[in-house]
């Protein structure tokens, strides 16, 4: 009991109508300053609101999230399938630099020395882009992933890249050392990455290492990818966190639902013979329990049954299950909010419209606008542009390659119907001289059209030399692919 409520009821006995107004007062006072979310009443009893930060919730939830999320992937179809529909709208064929500096020939050259180290196999079975993929897939999916830089068969550094699991961190490893501190795995000098614990082998491989121990390995050689949630977090977490749950109870519903049919379409019959009567006429044909309980008698389709006298037969069939669909459909939209649309989520266009779907791309654009600019771009692909630049520049002893720019060519974003957005697009208030949304695909298609001409005419010997005109490579026939968004950074410079 507060001070407050001890003074009313001292003060009732003497004076009563006194204690009532200032109890009406107090009730009063404590609604104005109040925040319901705040109150500790019945509406809020077992809601758990711990004020712990966001390194202290994961170092409990890390683990048993990341299996978790792996499992969904494995057995949810809606999770296999919304994981792989939003790294290929996000990633698609990879993130590729166009790269910008003020001598041409300096540009050139950095862009022939990425589009052949990228389209080489600089992992396991896989080119740059591949990696860069199970790189976005391990950051939303799992909720991280990191490339460890090696050497290359050249002997200079940052040539080859080997990707892990965030699994390879170990979590064990928090405590204060030599005035830094180690958070997760992640140790920290100065508020500043400065290395990472890692375990040689997967502790979850089926061959493990004998040794546990992890190994400290320079932040220099490791880009970790994850979704940043708050500015002192360390390691990245499942972005199916919110939605497991709701995963997991669709599929118990649906596997429900599908047994409820399976019951449903079946007939079922009771057959009650009088005192005396004769036996069963399916005893002929019974299935035999091994528990000992009764036998079960069969009837098989298309079967006439004429009982004999004193036997009566009753049939029944189980009643349908009651309509669920709206409910599931509910919680997919649920689901698919943080994912990709619903149409792209479950494959159901029954109830799609042209207006719907291009709601649904708009709202799911955002998503790849914000992971693209603020997670993918500066945390995968721009620290490996800079590697790649530094090791030009060490091998040509050309300090301008250091200076290079990049703007970046984003996936192709497709559309609900191409003819209706392009009408759109053309009526938007921001006409092309003005810089609208239609003015930038203009540009683009001019310099696709420009990028395609250059790949495919210019040779790689002087002209008379007998040399054939070079094919253009994966990157120049990304860069030439309409469709893409340009940033107005990369419009200004052409």
């Amino acid at each position: 009991m507060d001070l407050g409520r001890m003074l009313n009821g001292a003060i009732a006995p003497f004076a009563p109508r006194w204690a009532v107004r200032r109890e009406a007062a107090r009730i009063a006072y404590g609604q104005i300053r109040g925040y319901d979310a705040a109150a500790r009443n019945r509406r809020t009893k077992g809601w758990k609101r711990p004020s712990t930060s966001q390194n202290a919730e994961n170092a409990r939830a890390l683990r048993i999230l990341s299996a978790s999320a792996a499992d969904l992937f494995r057995n949810n179809k809606y999770a296999a399938g919304g994981l792989r529909h939003y790294v290929g709208a996000v990633w698609g064929d990879g993130i590729a630099p166009m790269i910008a500096h003020t001598d041409k020939a300096v540009q050139q050259t950095a862009q022939d020395e990425w589009d052949r180290w990228a389209e080489s196999m600089v992992g396991d079975q896989v080119d740059w882009y591949g990696h860069g993929k199970l790189l976005v897939r391990g950051a939303v999916g799992p909720g991280e992933s990191l490339t460890l830089w090696q050497p290359g068969e050249d002997g200079l550094p940052d040539g080859a890249v080997v990707g892990l699991e965030g699994e390879y961190l170990d979590e064990s490893r928090t405590e204060h050392r030599d005035g830094g501190r180690i958070v997760q795995g992640v140790e920290f000098r100065d508020r500043r990455r400065a290395a990472y614990w890692l375990f040689d082998e997967h502790p979850g491989d089926v061959i493990f290492s004998r040794s546990m121990a992890s190994r400290r390995i320079e932040a220099r050689y490791i880009d970790h990818c994850f979704e940043k949630l708050s500015h002192t977090q360390a390691r990245g977490i499942s972005r199916f966190s919110p939605l497991m749950m709701t995963l997991r109870d669709i599929a118990d519903i649906e596997d429900s639902r599908r047994l409820q049919e399976k019951v449903a379409a079946c007939v079922g019959m009771v057959l009650q013979s009088q005192p005396g009567g004769e036996a069963s006429p399916l005893v002929n044909n019974p299935e035999v329990q091994s528990d000992n309980r009764p036998d079960v008698e069969t009837v098989t389709p298309g079967m006439i049954l004429r009982p004999p006298p004193g036997v009566t037969a009753h049939s029944f069939t189980p009643a349908p299950s009651a309509d669920g669909t709206n409910f599931i459909r509910q919680q997919l939209a649920a689901v698919s909010a943080s994912l990709v649309p619903y149409h792209v989520l479950t494959g159901d266009v029954s109830q799609a419209n042209y207006s719907g779907l291009r709601a649904a791309l708009l709202s799911q654009w955002t998503l790849l606008d914000d992971d693209q600019q603020n997670m993918i771009i500066p945390l995968i692909c721009k620290p490996a542009l800079e590697r790649r630049m530094r090791v030009l520049a060490a091998r040509t002893g050309d300090s301008r390659f250091l200076e290079v720019k990049a703007t970046w060519a984003l996936p192709v974003r497709r559309h609900a119907d191409p003819v209706k957005d392009l009408i759109r697009a053309d009526r938007d208030p921001q006409r092309p001289e003005t810089g609208g949304p239609l003015a930038g695909r203009a540009w683009h298609q001019r310099r696709g059209a420009h990028a395609r001409d250059q790949a495919h005419e210019r040779p790689d010997r002087q002209p008379g030399s007998g040399a054939g005109v070079r094919p253009a490579s994966r990157d120049q026939e990304r860069r030439a692919a309409g469709g893409r968004r340009i940033s107005d950074a990369e419009k200004r410079h052409d």
